[in-house]
C-alpha cells in the first residue's frame, strides 16, 4: 500500500542552525556587527549625517556583555517582523536617505548566540518601548522558532531613545576572552581599524570606558603630487577610488582599503584579492608608501562586494570586478613613479626626498572622497632645483676697468665681472 503522507521533514534543528550560524565568525567582527546595527540606527535618526551627542557604549566582563546606544531605538513592528527574523525578507526595503550596512539579517542574532546563552533587548523609540528576553537553552527545546516580548508598549512620549542589549551566561570561550586585557585592547584596535565614516561626524564609540580614537588616513597631495582619482557611476551603485603615496613607508599600513557603504571590510590588503601579483608586482616593502582606497556605495545591499561577516570581499561581484580594473591602473602608475624616484636619487624611503617630506598631507575624510568628480591619473612633478647663488665683489682702478669694458664691448661692470669669471673657469677647465 502506498503511504498517503509524502512529506519529508527538511527543517533544520536549532542546535545545528546555531552551530552553522556562529562557527565562521570570530568574536571581534561579531561585536562589530552589533556596532553596525547601532550605526544604521544613527543614519535613520540623523539623515543630515550630524551624529554629535550620539554614542555607542560597550561594557564587557567575565559575567556579562552590554552594548547600549542612543541612536533611535527599534520600533515594535520592525522587531516583530524583521529585526529578530533569521534572514532578510525579500520584501524588506530600506529608506532612501542613507546607505545602510545590515545586509543578510543575521548579524545581531549570530552575535548574541556567539556570546552567550541568555540575552535581553530593551529598546525605546519616541512613541514605543519593548523588552525581549531569551533563554537560549529553553528556546532550543521549544518547537517554535519565535521569541516572545516580555513587554511591548505604544502611544508613549519618550524623550530618550535607544537600544540596550545585555548578554549573560556567557559561553566559556567568551568568558576567557573578556577576562583578558590583551583581548580588550585587541578589540579596541580592531574597531579602530574597521572604522566607519560616521565616526568623522561625531558618533562616539566606547569600550569599557575607553573612547575609540579614529586616526584619519592621509595621502600626499600638492601642486607637485596628484593622487589617482576615479569615480564610476553604475546602475547598481557608485565606486570611488583614490590612491597615492604617503611620505613615510609603513608596511603594516600599505595596501588597499575597501569600504562598503562606509564600512571598512578590507584593511591594508596586499594580496591577490586586491590585484597584487595579477599582472602587476607582488607586494614588497619598497612599495610601503602605497595607499589605495575604494568606496562602494549602493542602496541595494546585495550588490555590494562584501561577504556575510563583512571581513572580506567577494571577488566575483560585478561591482568589484569593475573596480579592480581601475585599481590595477592606479597600481601600475604609482609603482612606476615610486621606483623611478628611488632609483634616481638612490634612496630607500621617499621621506628622504625634500619635496616629498615637505608635501602637504590631505586627510581622507568621507566628505573629501565624496567631492571627487573628475578622473585624474597619479603624477609627481619634481620641482625645479634652485641654484644657490653667491655674490662676488671686488674693486679695481677705474681706468683699468674702462679698458676691459672697451675691449669686451660691454657697458656694465656686472657683465664684465661675469665674463671674467666664465673666462677663468674655461681656461682652468673647471
Amino acid at each position: 500500500m502506498e503511504t498517503q503522507n509524502k512529506k519529508v521533514d527538511a527543517s533544520p534543528t536549532k542546535d545545528f542552525f546555531i552551530y552553522m550560524l556562529t562557527r565562521d565568525i570570530d568574536v571581534k567582527p561579531a561585536i562589530v556587527e552589533l556596532i553596525d546595527n547601532s550605526i544604521d540606527g544613527a543614519k535613520r535618526t540623523r539623515p543630515n549625517k550630524n551624529y554629535n551627542d550620539l554614542f555607542i557604549r560597550i561594557e564587557m566582563s567575565s559575567d556579562k556583555f552590554i552594548i547600549e546606544d542612543n541612536c533611535g531605538g527599534i520600533d515594535i513592528e520592525t522587531a516583530r517582523t524583521y529585526a529578530f527574523k533569521f534572514g532578510r525578507p525579500s520584501s524588506r526595503k530600506e529608506g532612501t536617505a542613507a546607505f545602510f550596512t545590515g545586509i543578510f539579517g543575521i548579524g545581531m542574532k549570530r552575535t548574541l548566540f556567539k556570546l552567550g546563552n541568555k540575552f535581553e533587548i530593551i529598546s525605546t523609540t519616541n512613541t514605543e518601548h519593548f523588552v525581549l528576553k531569551v533563554d537560549v537553552n529553553k528556546w532550543l527545546k521549544d518547537d517554535e522558532w519565535n521569541f516572545q516580548f516580555e513587554k511591548a508598549e505604544t502611544g508613549l512620549k519618550n524623550t530618550e531613545t535607544g537600544t540596550k542589549i545585555i548578554v549573560e551566561d556567557l559561553n566559556d570561550d567568551i568568558t576567557a576572552k573578556f577576562e583578558s586585557e590583551l583581548f580588550i585592547n585587541s578589540l579596541i584596535d580592531y574597531i579602530q581599524k574597521y572604522r566607519t565614516v560616521e565616526a568623522e561626524n561625531g558618533l562616539r564609540i566606547e569600550v569599557n570606558g575607553i573612547t575609540i580614537d579614529y586616526g584619519k588616513e592621509k595621502l600626499l597631495e600638492s601642486k607637485n603630487i596628484q593622487p589617482y582619482n576615479f569615480k564610476i557611476k553604475d546602475s547598481q551603485g557608485t565606486i570611488t577610488i583614490i590612491a597615492g603615496i604617503t611620505e613615510k613607508g609603513e608596511p603594516n599600513k600599505a595596501g588597499w582599503y575597501i569600504y562598503c557603504n562606509g564600512r571598512l571590510v578590507l584593511y591594508a590588503d596586499k594580496t591577490s584579492l586586491t590585484g597584487w601579483g595579477n599582472n602587476t608586482r607582488i607586494y614588497h616593502n619598497s612599495l610601503a608608501e602605497f595607499r589605495g582606497y575604494v568606496y562602494f556605495e549602493s542602496k541595494d545591499l546585495l550588490a555590494l562586494p562584501w561577504n556575510t561577516t563583512k571581513t572580506g570581499v567577494d571577488t566575483s561581484n560585478r561591482l568589484y570586478i569593475i573596480a579592480t580594473q581601475k585599481m590595477h591602473e592606479a597600481m601600475v602608475q604609482i609603482f612606476k613613479l615610486i621606483d623611478e624616484l628611488k632609483r634616481k636619487y638612490d634612496v630607500n624611503d621617499l621621506k628622504d626626498l625634500d619635496f616629498i617630506c615637505k608635501a602637504k598631507k590631505e586627510e581622507l575624510t568621507y566628505s573629501r572622497i565624496a567631492k571627487i568628480n573628475q578622473n585624474v591619473d597619479f603624477n609627481i612633478i619634481e620641482p625645479e632645483q634652485k641654484i644657490s647663488m653667491t655674490k662676488i665683489t671686488f674693486s679695481k682702478p677705474t681706468v683699468e676697468v674702462d679698458k676691459v669694458k672697451d675691449n669686451m664691448g660691454e657697458k656694465t661692470n656686472k657683465v664684465v665681472g661675469e665674463k671674467l669669471f666664465e673666462y677663468y673657469c674655461e681656461m682652468e677647465e673647471i
